[in-house]
């Protein structure tokens, strides 16, 4: 494919994402503004219901607590396109408006929400035929108690229809748009790419005829062809630099070599005279090798548990589990306080060293994401079937746009912070990869004193005495 047509189809690619991206706006705006207007249209209709419903008389053959409240007056259900209907606290429908014609509006899974939650609710219904109504349920309250419910329902033939026309009309200009963006593109990446062109041929006629004293005569202008003209100038002076010192090489290749040597010996020697530059030199490897061994050794643990097998497991009791680990971190979170809690014992079905890694890695984290006064909770439960390790801490939290990739290798939400500390980015992808190892799975969300916390879940087991698991 050439540069020509790559150029035209990126230049197209960006006129059709902006058409859709823009489109697309257009549209949702479109049909929140006709649902807007049918949302507010169906509560002035239901507002006035809900007045009669607070003040009205007895209505024959209803239940009798709702006839109190519901008696519209003549002309208040007679909407032309409004279509309302009045359901008692069973849900039960017990009058509609005359535009209905005898018909009940659908009794809907939302409409029952409303009777339990005494909270309105406005949703779309399909029905038969591909007819559809938008549906507005209220509660009818007095006195504190619910007297029944009230619909009002409009149809949304009119605004599909005009939604409809108008992706029709969005999908026909974005045709055309598209097939002038692509003529338009290669005539434009054709006129700009012509110097190429001719760059293309002289540097062909060098090749052939292997005069590298010829230059590009093209584009030596101030644009980027003219820039990409004298680099390529510049590159046949240094080839034919490099072409004329090769051929001198031949008669001093000897003395050619001797010089670099002996500018390595020398440093060499001069390095060895330096005890205090040796010094700084080796304590720089050295903190380098450290890390990059804790990276090889992170790495490998990341491959063990990537490698295919399975992987010896046992009754492990995770409370015993992490109050170990609390312990050992307790000379390292010098001021911050550390607690455990939930379940004396919970036992999983576990890799003891590996889980214990897991743990080990979420509460480091925690730890550094602290300040010296904060504050890391370990809490130890049964949920739905599954052992819960969560680890939780007082510190700043993740943002909500790095919770999704925190798992991943090498990924920082602050990667300075983290190199600082020690950290390799692989702590959580241990983690993760032992959570999935035994079956189960890890979560990040925010915690509740507003940091970080991270739950592990894991299948429960038995203790090894075979008796189940206190609840």
């Amino acid at each position: 494919m050439s540069i020509r047509l790559k150029l035209s189809l990126l230049y197209l690619s960006f006129i059709m994402l902006t058409m859709v991206i823009f489109g697309v706006g257009l549209h949702l705006l479109m049909i929140a503004h006709l649902e807007t207007e049918i949302d507010e249209t169906l509560r002035s209709q239901a507002r006035s219901v809900l007045r009669v419903a607070q003040v009205g008389g007895r209505l024959s053959g209803i239940r009798p607590e709702v006839g109190v409240l519901v008696e519209p007056p003549g002309d208040d259900l007679r909407g032309r396109q409004v279509y309302l209907q009045v359901l008692d606290p069973e849900g039960r429908p017990v009058i509609a408006s005359v535009n209905l014609q005898g018909h009940s509006l659908p009794v809907t899974a939302g409409a029952l929400r409303v009777i339990e939650t005494r909270q309105e609710r406005m949703e779309s219904v399909d029905l038969e035929g591909g007819f559809r109504l938008r549906l507005l349920t209220q509660p009818i309250m007095r006195g504190g108690e619910l007297a029944g419910v009230v619909q009002s329902a409009q149809s949304l033939e009119l605004a599909d229809s005009t939604t409809q026309r108008f992706r029709d009309l969005l999908l026909g200009g974005g045709v055309s748009m598209t097939v002038v963006g692509l003529l338009s593109g290669l005539y434009l990446t054709r006129k700009a790419l012509s110097p190429v062109a001719q760059i293309t041929r002289t540097a062909e006629a060098i090749t052939r005829r292997g005069d590298l004293s010829r230059r590009i005569t093209a584009g030596r202008g101030g644009d980027e062809l003219g820039t990409l003209g004298r680099t390529f100038n510049r590159m046949l002076d240094h080839i034919e630099d490099g072409v004329e010192s090769q051929r001198r090489f031949i008669g001093d290749a000897s003395h050619e070599l001797k010089t670099p040597l002996t500018v390595i010996r020398g440093n060499a020697e001069l390095l060895s005279r330096d005890p205090d530059g040796v010094d700084a030199a080796a304590q720089a490897i050295t903190r380098e090798t450290d890390r990059m061994q804790r990276i090889v050794d992170d790495l490998l643990a990341v491959a063990e548990l990537d490698a295919p097998g399975a992987m010896p497991l046992a009754p492990v009791d995770a409370h015993a589990l992490a109050a170990r680990v609390l312990a050992d971190f307790a000379p390292v979170a010098a001021s911050r306080t550390l607690a455990l809690a939930g379940a004396d014992a919970l036992w999983v079905q576990a890799n003891a060293d590996k889980l214990e890694r897991a743990i080990r890695n979420l509460v480091h984290n925690a730890i550094r994401a602290t300040s010296a006064a904060g504050r890391v909770d370990i809490r130890l439960m049964e949920r739905g079937g599954m052992g819960s390790i969560t680890v939780s801490d007082d510190g700043d939290g993740i943002p909500e746009e790095h919770m999704a990739h925190v798992f991943e290798r090498f990924y920082r939400v602050d990667p300075g912070r983290s190199r600082a500390s020690g950290g390799t980015g692989l702590g959580l992808t241990i983690a993760r990869g032992v959570a999935e190892a035994h079956g189960g799975s890890i979560h990040v969300r925010r915690a509740q004193r507003g940091g970080a916390e991270f739950e592990i879940r894991l299948p429960i087991d038995q203790e090894p005495n075979g008796e189940p698991l206190p609840a």
